[in-house]
């Protein structure tokens, strides 16, 4: 038994002074052939930079450039630098090679073309393309059908970057029957003729110069609120002007 024992101890002694010795071989012996001798300098920072400039800096600090491949992204400008590989400030010998991905700006959207097609569809087509519908704006229209598409803002072949959001011109179809005058009065001027537009009338301002109010204000309209008018017909707002 106590030689059994003894055994087990002298085999984990061995194999103790076996690691440890393998270690020292390691760290004293391989490290160095690996490494090399020579002094190791700072990697320099490139994200960010123009191509062109980062790879001057490399060429004057006596490392070599070697571009791996190109990325699309959101924060880095086209033709500058995304990443880099060893990372800024890692220790490394003349002669290394720093490998970089260089950005190709954001993902470009072309605006499809959507005129006369239903709404929900013109929905649809703008978001495959990599594109938001950021207004909708309905008027009547004689010659489109009611929820089509007139056009886009910006028009269709236009090139924006992904994620940009489009307006779309929706048709309450063709004008027809009578609407009732909404309350514009303490509207914006434009905000007031959208309104009105959208109900398919006609609008008509009147500048007026009053001190107590706001500029570009409407302060009075004809006819009333209420008043049913047949679409086309005009609403006359009065508009404060103090330019």
């Amino acid at each position: 038994m106590w030689e059994k024992l003894r055994n087990i101890i002298i085999y984990l002694l061995l194999l103790g002074i076996g690691v440890f010795a393998g270690f020292w071989v390691f760290d004293r012996v391989l490290m160095p052939v690996v490494i090399g001798s020579g002094k190791a300098y700072p990697i320099p920072n490139l994200v960010g930079l123009p191509t062109d400039d980062a790879e001057q800096i490399v060429a004057s600090q006596e490392f070599r450039f070697k571009i791996i491949r190109e990325e699309y992204s959101t924060t880095v400008p086209a033709n500058r630098i995304l990443n880099q590989i060893p990372n800024a400030e890692s220790l490394a010998k003349k002669g290394r090679t720093i490998r970089v991905v260089i950005s190709k700006g954001g993902i470009k959207a072309i605006v499809p073309d959507v005129v006369g097609e239903l709404f929900r569809q013109a929905k649809i087509a703008i978001e495959d393309a990599r594109l938001t519908v950021a207004e909708i704006e309905t008027v009547f229209n004689d010659s489109i059908g009611k929820n089509k598409i007139i056009s886009t803002e910006p028009a269709c072949g236009e090139t924006l970057a992904a994620g940009a959001g489009v307006k779309l011109i929706v048709s309450l179809g063709a004008e027809t029957g009578t609407v009732a005058v909404p309350n514009l009065v303490g509207m914006n001027a434009d905000e007031a003729c959208k309104t009105i537009n959208r109900l398919g009338l006609k609008w008509k301002k009147v500048k007026r110069r009053i001190p107590t109010i706001a500029n570009d204000v409407v302060f009075k309209q004809e006819p009333r609120p209420g008043t049913l008018l047949y679409r086309g017909n005009a609403v006359t707002i009065m508009v404060n002007s103090l330019e």
